[in-house]
Parts: C-alpha cells; structure tokens; sequence
C-alpha cells in the first residue's frame, strides 16, 4: 500500500514539475488608479521602452523602471480620455503588429522591431492612435532618461542646487 502511495506521489509530483513552466507569473509593480492596464500590457511597454532605449551595457540606474514613470506620469498628469486615447492605442498597435508581422512584438526579432519603428510614420495600415501612442511612449522614455541623475550629471555636466561654494572670487 505505501508503495503504491509513493509512486502516485512521485507521478503528482513530476505532472507539476512538467507543467510548471507553462505557469506565466504576471509582474507585479505599483497599481495605479486611473490605468486599467489589462494583462500583458505591462509587458509590453517594458519591452517597448527597453526597444526604444536599451539599457544593458550602460551604467544608467533611476529609481524607477521607464515604464513605471510612463504610468505614473499617465496616472498622475493626465485626463481621463488622454488615458482611454493612449490604453485604446496600445490595443490598436498590438492588433497591428498581430496583423503585419504575425506575431506578438515580444516575439519579434531587434532587426524587425527597427523595421517597425521606421515604418511607423509612413505605414498606412497602423492607425493613427496607434501612432499616437508609439510617439507618446518614445516622448516619456526620452523625458525619463534626460531626467536622469545620470544624464544630467555626465552629460549636461549640471549641478545640483546648491553647487559648489566659492568663497575666495574676486568680485
């Protein structure tokens, strides 16, 4: 009887442990309000902005993710039929890219997704919300990144408030 038990066990086990990957864990982050973001579409604008602007290879380190400062600034400094416009834009470009390339810009090659974003003001076939939203996106990912304590730091050569104290100038 216990031999019996331990192999039902043993095939339970392995059953979950060969299912397992199939289980897609949904990114958690910061719930926002006023952007009823339905699922994968976090996914998407972090892939999106990591397209737009790759980070890897660089030392560029912000507090928050681009796509969290794209919510927050959605949620946070917009109304809301600019937000209904930019979430209505993303399902338009996803259906796009469904339609052009056949599958899901997660799954799209770097080379393709260049071809895309060079595509997209001439394209025909990618509706205007959808292009409102690709420029909103690459908007806010440039914002973020000029924002940056890096960039303003290496780049701008800034200085932040209050500076340096030169007590010795002669006046």
């Amino acid at each position: 009887m216990k031999r019996r038990e331990a192999i039902q066990n043993m095939f339970l086990l392995s059953a979950g442990l060969a299912l397992l990957p199939n289980c897609q864990m949904e990114e958690k982050g910061p719930v926002y309000a006023n952007v009823p973001l339905e699922k994968g579409q976090r996914t998407l604008m972090n892939l999106l902005t990591n397209a737009i602007l790759p980070r890897e290879g660089t030392e560029v380190t912000t507090p928050e993710t681009t796509t969290d400062f794209i919510l927050t600034m959605l949620n946070d400094c917009s109304s809301p039929e600019d937000i209904q416009e930019y979430l209505l834009g993303m399902k338009e470009f996803q259906m796009s890219i469904k339609e052009l390339y056949n599958t899901s810009f997660k799954k799209m090659e770097p080379t393709q997704q260049l071809e895309l974003f060079k595509s997209l003001g001439e394209s025909e076939k990618i509706t205007d919300a959808a292009k409102a939203f690709f420029n909103k996106t690459v908007g806010a990912t440039r914002q973020h990144f000029t924002s940056s304590e890096y960039f303003m730091k290496n780049r701008l050569d800034f200085e932040f408030v209050p500076g340096r104290y030169l007590g010795c100038e002669p006046v």
